[in-house]
C-alpha cells in the first residue's frame, strides 16, 4: 500500500472553540418558557365531517372577531400557515351539532394552541414516511371538552401545556410510546383509552390524572406515586409500569405505597416496573377485607412496592405469588401471573368491562370514516408574515428581547411593546410566524454570537444563520421534561450551529447546511431531530461525544464534512448520499462508530469517503434479519484505501467502499460484537490493545516514572529472562489515546480497565495497584498472560467506576519484558494499531517502525492455554487472604444446566417441547412451516467455565443430529449444515456436532415439505447456563 496521509483536521480545535463560543453560560437566562398568547383564531367552517388539510374548512379571525384574508398565509390556508392562532374545533355545550375533523396529512409545523369543544372531535390519522423523524402533528398546548382520536404510530406532540377536562377523552390506538406531552403532565379529569397503545417510555414516564382504560397489549408508563384510576380489559395482555422517579428505592422496610385504582385485573394483567437499580425478588397478592386485593412487590434492597388497591375481574382468583419476568425492553420486570388457565381471555367474552372497551374501540376505529378519502399528501409551511432581526450586542442572550427587531413584511419595525397583544418578553418564540436571522451575508463583519440557554417549546417558523451568525443552544430540560428545548421548522445555514445540550433539539424538515455553514452537536446522545431524517449538507457537521439519528431513525445526510471526536456516533441510511459525495473524518485517537442501517439486509456505503480510521474506528450494522459471519478488508486499487465487505448468513452483503486509514493503521483482522442495545452488530479492530492507564510506573535505571512522563530517548530497565539480567533500552515511541467504555455488551468486551490490587501477584507486586486494558499481559515463568484470563473478581478485577479514561504504550526498538508498578510485563508490541494513538506534551513523536506479530518479534511466548493459564490463576485467587482492599461480588452468579430448548416460528409463536428423552427433544410442528428457530440458554465457557478458558462465544446448544417425522415422510434435516446459516458456528467437520449462539435458523420447507410432523432434535447442553444474577431461578419465568 501507499502512504497514507495524515489527516490534516485538528479534532481537539474544533471542541475547544466550540465550548469557549459565547462564555459561561452562567451569564444568561435559564430555566423554561413557553407562549400561549395567540393574536388570531381558526375555526372550523366546514360540514359535520371533514378534512383539517382542506382550506375551504377553515376561516382565521383576528382577535376583535373580523375574518383575515388568507391569501398570504401560504398555501393550503389551514392552522399551520398560520402558527401564531388558536385551533377551535366543535363548539362548547353538548347541544350544538357535532363535528368530526380528521387529519389525514402529515404537517410538521406546530401551531400556537389547540381547543377541542364538547361537540367536538379531532382524529389524527396522519403518517411520516419511512424516514420521517418529527412529529407529524404538533400543538404547543392543548384543551379538551370533547373527543381526540390518534390512530397513527408516528409521533404526535400534545405541547406543554394539557388540559383534558371532565367531559373530554382522549384515545390513543396502534401507536407506542410516541404521543408525547413536552411536561411529561397529563392534567386530566377525563379519560384516556389506550388501544394496541403505549403512554409514556421506560425513560420518560408520564403524569396522568383521571380515568385510564386499556385494552388489547397497551401499556402505561407512570411516576410513582401518582393516583389514578385504571381499568384494564381483562381479556387482552396490558401492562402498567411504575417508573423510579426518587420515590422508590428506599431502602430496607421502606414501602412505597401506590394509591392508584385498578379495576379488571386478570391472569392477563403484568405489572411492569422499570428504571430501578435493584431487583424484584417476590410479588405476592392478599386479599383485602372490601374484596379488593393488595399486590406486594419485594426488592432486592429491602423496599417494598404496594398497590393497595386491586379489584380483580369477575371469574379470577389471583394465585397469591406471581412470576417476575425479566423485560428485556425496558431493562425492567414484568410482574405475570403465568399459573392461571385461560390466558387467551376467551372466558372474559361476557365481562362488562371487556364488552365496554370493544365498544369505544369500534367507535373510535369507525370515526370520520375511510381514511382514503382525506388528503395524505405531507405539507410544510415556511412562508412568513415577519422577520425577526438580532439587533443586540456581538455576544448575548436570545432570550432578551432587547436583542431582537421584528419586522413587518415591508421591513418596518412592529411594535412589541403593548403587553395585552404581545408578552412581556417578545422573542421569536412569542410570534412564531416569523422567519429568525442572526448575523449578516458578510464574512468579514464581526460575529454576532447568540446563546439561548432556556427551554422553550414553542417552534419557531424558519430560522436563517448568514455568515457572521453564531447560534449556540445550551439549554437543558428540567426533570420530567420530555419535549424540545428549541425547535424550528426548518433552518439554513451559512455560519455556525452549536448544538451543546443532551435535550431535545428540532431543526425541521427544510435542512441547508451551505458550503460556508458548520454545525456543531455536542454532548447529545440522538436527541437532535431532522423531521424528514435528511440533512442537505455542504459545509461541515461536527459530532463531539454525540450521536445523530437512532437505530430506528437514521438519517441522510447529502453531501458535505462530517468530523466525529470523542466517543461520537452517526446513524446512516444507507446510500447515506444521493449524488454529492460525503467525506467522514474520524478522529484515529478516540472511539467514534458509524452505522449503516438497512431491513433489505443489502447496504452500500454509497458516495462516502471515510478517513482517519484506526483501531478506534467502530462500523456497525443494524435492522438487519440476518447476522454477519465475516468482515473483510481489501485494498482499493489506488493503492490507498480500502474496502471493507460484511457478508451476512443469508449471502447479502453490507459494503464501506473507502476507507481510508491514519498513517500507521494497517487493517487486518476484524472482530463481530453483538450490539443487543442497538439490535445490531459492531465491527471492530480485530488486534487487541495491550496498554497502561495513567499513573503507571515505569522502571528505569535512575527510579520508577510515571508512563506520561517517558519521552524519546528516555532509558528504561528491561528484563532479558533469557540470560536472568536486567539492561537498558531506549524509548522509541510513547504514545497517548483516549477510550470509553461500552456498558452494552459483555464486561469483558466493553473496555473498562482491568485493576490489579497492591500484593495480588505476590508480596509487593506489584507495590501499588496495577491499571491495564484487559489484553494487556504480565510475564509468568517465561511466558506472557493475557490479564483478562487472570480476573477473579476480587484481587484482579474490572473497574467499572472508571468508563472513560486515557491510555499509553511505550515502545523499545525490540519487544520488551518491562517492569510497571513492581510487575513484569510487556512493551508494546506494533501490530497494526500505532494510529489509534496521538501525540501531546513530554509524548514522543512517532518512529514508524513496521507492523510486527506475536510469532516471529515478541519478547516471549504469549500463552493462552487452559493447562497452563488455569493454574495459574487458582494460585492468585488463593491470596484473596492477604490482599487488602479485595472485592465482594455483589451477587452470586446462579447457574443451571436447563438449556431452556423451545422454537420460534416466524409469526413470534413459540413450540415447547413434547418430550425430552436423553438429549432428545421432541416438538410438534404445525403444518405450512418453512422455517423455525431454535432458541436456548446461552453461555460462555469464559464465564461458567472461568476467565482461564480463552473461549467467549455464545453457546446455546450443540445440535449433533435433527429429524423430521411426517406421516408420509421420514429424514434428517441437514440445512444448517450444507450452507452458512444464521446463528450457527463453524463446525470441524461434515459430521460433527455444531453449536448455536442461544438462536439459530432452521429452514424446513424443502425438506419437510411444510407438513404437519415431529420435529426431534438432539443436543448436548452447555456445561452450564448463567442466570442473571438479581434473580434466582424460581423467580424468573422463562420465555421466548
Amino acid at each position: 500500500m501507499g502512504e497514507t496521509p495524515i489527516s490534516s483536521v485538528d479534532f481537539q480545535q474544533i471542541e475547544n472553540n466550540s465550548v469557549s463560543v459565547g462564555g459561561s453560560v452562567d451569564q444568561y437566562q435559564n430555566g423554561e418558557t413557553s407562549y400561549h398568547h395567540h393574536d388570531m383564531s381558526w375555526r372550523w367552517v366546514g360540514g359535520p365531517t371533514g378534512d383539517w388539510s382542506n382550506s375551504e374548512n377553515w376561516a382565521l379571525f383576528d382577535s376583535a372577531g373580523h375574518v383575515v384574508d388568507t391569501s398570504t398565509t401560504g398555501s393550503p390556508a389551514i392552522p399551520q400557515s398560520q402558527q401564531n392562532a388558536d385551533v377551535n374545533v366543535g363548539a362548547s355545550g353538548n347541544s350544538t351539532s357535532p363535528v368530526t375533523i380528521v387529519a389525514n396529512a402529515p404537517i410538521y409545523n406546530q401551531f400556537r394552541s389547540l381547543s377541542v369543544w364538547q361537540s367536538g372531535t379531532l382524529k389524527i390519522t396522519a403518517q411520516g414516511s419511512n424516514g420521517t423523524h418529527g412529529n407529524v402533528f404538533a400543538v404547543a398546548g392543548f384543551e379538551n371538552d370533547g373527543t381526540i382520536i390518534v390512530d397513527t404510530p408516528s409521533r404526535v406532540d400534545f405541547g406543554g401545556v394539557t388540559m383534558n377536562r371532565d367531559n373530554g377523552t382522549i384515545t390513543i390506538m396502534n401507536n407506542h410510546g410516541n404521543v408525547i406531552f413536552d411536561d411529561g403532565n397529563l392534567n386530566s379529569s377525563g379519560t384516556v383509552n389506550l388501544i394496541n397503545a403505549s403512554l409514556g417510555n421506560a425513560g420518560q414516564p408520564v403524569w396522568v390524572s383521571g380515568t385510564v382504560n386499556l385494552q388489547n397489549n397497551s401499556s402505561i408508563f407512570l411516576n410513582s406515586g401518582y393516583g389514578a384510576t385504571l381499568n384494564v380489559d381483562p381479556a387482552t395482555v396490558n401492562t402498567i409500569y411504575m417508573q423510579d422517579n426518587g420515590f422508590l428505592n428506599t431502602g430496607i422496610d421502606g414501602t412505597n405505597n401506590q394509591t392508584a385504582v385498578i379495576n379488571g385485573v386478570s391472569e392477563n394483567t403484568r405489572f411492569g416496573i422499570a428504571g430501578l437499580n435493584t431487583a424484584p425478588t417476590s410479588a405476592t397478592y392478599t386479599a383485602n377485607q372490601d374484596g379488593s386485593y393488595t399486590l406486594q412487590i419485594t426488592m432486592a434492597n429491602g423496599s417494598n412496592l404496594t398497590y393497595n388497591a386491586l379489584h380483580m375481574a369477575e371469574g379470577y382468583t389471583p394465585p397469591a405469588k406471581l412470576t417476575i419476568v425479566q423485560d428485556s425492553a425496558t431493562s425492567g420486570w414484568d410482574i405475570e401471573d403465568t399459573s392461571s388457565i385461560g390466558g387467551t381471555g376467551g372466558h372474559y367474552t361476557d365481562n362488562s368491562l371487556h364488552q365496554q372497551m370493544t365498544a369505544v374501540a369500534t367507535n373510535a376505529t369507525n370515526a370520520g370514516g375511510d381514511t382514503s378519502q382525506y388528503i395524505s399528501t405531507p405539507e410544510s409551511f415556511h412562508q412568513h408574515d415577519m422577520s425577526w432581526q438580532w439587533t443586540g450586542a456581538n455576544s448575548s442572550d436570545w432570550n432578551d428581547f432587547k436583542n431582537w427587531t421584528l419586522l413587518d413584511s415591508n421591513g418596518h419595525v412592529v411594535d412589541t411593546s403593548n403587553t395585552d397583544y404581545w408578552t412581556d418578553n417578545p422573542i421569536p418564540q412569542s410570534q412564531q410566524n416569523a422567519d429568525v436571522n442572526i448575523g449578516v451575508m458578510d464574512s468579514t463583519a464581526a460575529p454576532s454570537i447568540v446563546v439561548d440557554n432556556v427551554a422553550d417549546y414553542n417552534q419557531i417558523r424558519s430560522l436563517s444563520i448568514w455568515q457572521s451568525g453564531v447560534l449556540k443552544i445550551t439549554a437543558q430540560a428540567g426533570s420530567g421534561y420530555v419535549g424540545n428545548v428549541f425547535a424550528t421548522a426548518g433552518f439554513e445555514n451559512s455560519g455556525s450551529i452549536i448544538i451543546d445540550t443532551p435535550s431535545n433539539v428540532e431543526l425541521g424538515g427544510v435542512t441547508m447546511n451551505r458550503e460556508s455553514g458548520t454545525i456543531t452537536i455536542m454532548n447529545n446522545q440522538g436527541n437532535v431531530t431532522l423531521d424528514n431524517g435528511a440533512l442537505n449538507n455542504g459545509g461541515t457537521l461536527n459530532l463531539i461525544n454525540a450521536s445523530l439519528g437512532t437505530v430506528d431513525k437514521p438519517v441522510w445526510v447529502q453531501g458535505g464534512t462530517i468530523n466525529m471526536a470523542k466517543n461520537s456516533t452517526l446513524f446512516a441510511q444507507p446510500g447515506i448520499s444521493y449524488s454529492s459525495a460525503v467525506t467522514i473524518n474520524v478522529d484515529p485517537t478516540t472511539v467514534n462508530t458509524v452505522y449503516i442501517n438497512d431491513s433489505g439486509d443489502k447496504a452500500n456505503a454509497g458516495n462516502v469517503v471515510l478517513n482517519g480510521v484506526s483501531q478506534n474506528t467502530i462500523f456497525g450494522i443494524a435492522n438487519l434479519t440476518a447476522k454477519p459471519v465475516s468482515a473483510v478488508y481489501t485494498p482499493n486499487s489506488d493503492d490507498t484505501s480500502y474496502t471493507l465487505t460484511v457478508k451476512l448468513t443469508n449471502g447479502q452483503t453490507v459494503t464501506y467502499g473507502s476507507i481510508t486509514p491514519a498513517a500507521g493503521y494497517v487493517p487486518s483482522t476484524t472482530k463481530i460484537v453483538e450490539d443487543p442495545s442497538n439490535h445490531g452488530w459492531l465491527i471492530e479492530d480485530g488486534n487487541f490493545t495491550a496498554c497502561f492507564l495513567s499513573g503507571s510506573m515505569i522502571r528505569t535505571p535512575n527510579g520508577d516514572v510515571a508512563i506520561e512522563n517517558i519521552s524519546l530517548g528516555t532509558q528504561i530497565s528491561v528484563f532479558d529472562w533469557k540470560n536472568n539480567r536486567e539492561v537498558t533500552r531506549s524509548v522509541v515511541w510513547v504514545a497517548k489515546a483516549h477510550t470509553t467504555a461500552r456498558s452494552s455488551v459483555p464486561v469483558d468486551e466493553a473496555g473498562y480497565p482491568v485493576r490489579v490490587l497492591k500484593n495480588a501477584i505476590s508480596d509487593g507486586v506489584p507495590y501499588k495497584d496495577m491499571l491495564i486494558t484487559p489484553e494487556h499481559c504480565l510475564f509468568f515463568e517465561e511466558r506472557f498472560v493475557p490479564v483478562r484470563m487472570l480476573v477473579n473478581g476480587r484481587s484482579i478485577f474490572y473497574d467499572t467506576s472508571i468508563t472513560s479514561y486515557d491510555y499509553y504504550h511505550v515502545e523499545t526498538e525490540e519487544h520488551s519484558v518491562i517492569t510497571a508498578d513492581g510487575m513484569l510485563t510487556e512493551s508494546y508490541l506494533d501490530t497494526g494499531n500505532r494510529s489509534s494513538f496521538r501525540q501531546e506534551g513530554a509524548v514522543a513523536a512517532l518512529r514508524a517502525i513496521g507492523t510486527r506479530n506475536w510469532e516471529e518479534d515478541a519478547a516471549a511466548p504469549l500463552c493462552v492455554a487452559r493447562n497452563v493459564v488455569e493454574p495459574l490463576f487458582h494460585a492468585l485467587e488463593a491470596r484473596e487472604s492477604v490482599v487488602e482492599g479485595c472485592q465482594m461480588p455483589t451477587s452470586v452468579p446462579v447457574m443451571t444446566r436447563e438449556a431452556n430448548l423451545h422454537l420460534i416460528m416466524s409469526n413470534g409463536a413459540v413450540i415447547r417441547p413434547i418430550r425430552y428423552d436423553n438429549g432428545a427433544y421432541s416438538f410438534m410442528l404445525p403444518a405450512g412451516v418453512d422455517a423455525v428457530r431454535i432458541v436456548s440458554r446461552t453461555s460462555r465457557p469464559s464465564d461458567v467455565i472461568g476467565p482461564f478458558v480463552d473461549d467467549r462465544r455464545a453457546l446455546g446448544v450443540s445440535v449433533s443430529t435433527i429429524r423430521f417425522i411426517g406421516s408420509t415422510v421420514q429424514r434428517r434435516i441437514t440445512t444448517h449444515l450444507t450452507a452458512a446459516q444464521d446463528g450457527w458456528y463453524e463446525s470441524n467437520s461434515q459430521n460433527a456436532p455444531v453449536w448455536t449462539d442461544g438462536n439459530a435458523l432452521l429452514p424446513l420447507s424443502a425438506q419437510t415439505q411444510s407438513k404437519m410432523g415431529m420435529l426431534i432434535i438432539t443436543v448436548h447442553a452447555a456445561e452450564a447456563y448463567r442466570v442473571e444474577p438479581e434473580l434466582t431461578a424460581q423467580a424468573m419465568a422463562l420465555s421466548a
